[in-house]
């Protein structure tokens, strides 16, 4: 039995500005997939603070007291680099200007934030981030994709997003700002089955044997 889906995300998504899409996997959690090849990382502005530009936050707000852009995630080439701008540790050693990230490192930002960086499958550019600490962004998230060219969701670890009870796979491509939805199993989109790859929009909801989730797109 499925549980029920979460909320619809709010249009103000506050605690990011680099998320442009929101994936509400049911029975497995919420995750979003950011597109550029920069990604910032840092803690939120103050309330009191006075205006900022907002290309003085972070793309990922975590609540922390972080600087407010720590650190820059880059996907460049064949891929990543860490661009430290606090006090940051990548695999146990201290970072002072930068250094390569690869499947399973761990990330330590300031005292006590702690992420890990990953590359599940050799196939694909797409990485993943997961919240190691109990650290989050205000916005309730599990994981962040760093959506490169494609993100495949299901039951083995070589999944972008690991869906442990899914009976197969399904693959999210990115075309541009748009994500296109392909699988061998039978998919329904908005309950209309869907024949072939399909160009996904916001609020679709993709259903099959045992699987649900829903996209959202960020305004």
């Amino acid at each position: 039995m499925l549980s029920f889906l979460r909320p619809p995300l709010t249009a103000n998504l506050a605690s990011t500005h680099g998320a442009m899409f929101v994936a509400w996997i049911d029975g497995v959690g919420c995750f979003w997939f950011c597109l550029q090849d920069r990604l910032t990382i840092g803690g939120p502005n103050s309330p009191s603070a006075k205006p900022v530009d907002a290309r003085e936050l972070s793309d990922i707000a975590i609540l922390s007291d972080l600087k407010r852009q720590h650190v820059t995630i880059v996907r460049s080439g064949e891929g990543y680099l860490l661009e430290a701008n606090g006090a940051v540790r990548v695999a146990g050693r201290d970072v002072v200007d930068r250094a390569t990230l690869s499947d399973g490192t761990i990330i330590e930002l300031g005292r006590n934030v702690r992420l890990r960086f990953r590359l599940p499958s050799a196939l694909s550019l797409s990485a993943r981030l997961e919240f190691i600490s109990d650290h989050r962004p205000a916005q309730a998230v599990d994981g962040i994709v760093l959506l490169a060219d494609t993100c495949l969701l299901g039951p083995g670890d070589e999944n972008h997003i690991v869906c442990t009870d899914w009976p197969g796979q399904v693959l999210l491509v990115r075309q541009g700002c748009e994500l296109l939805c392909c699988s061998r199993m039978d998919l329904s989109i908005n309950s209309q089955l869907m024949s072939s790859g399909r160009t996904l929009s916001s609020g679709d909801v993709i259903a099959g044997d045992e699987l649900r989730f829903r996209i959202e797109t960020q305004s």
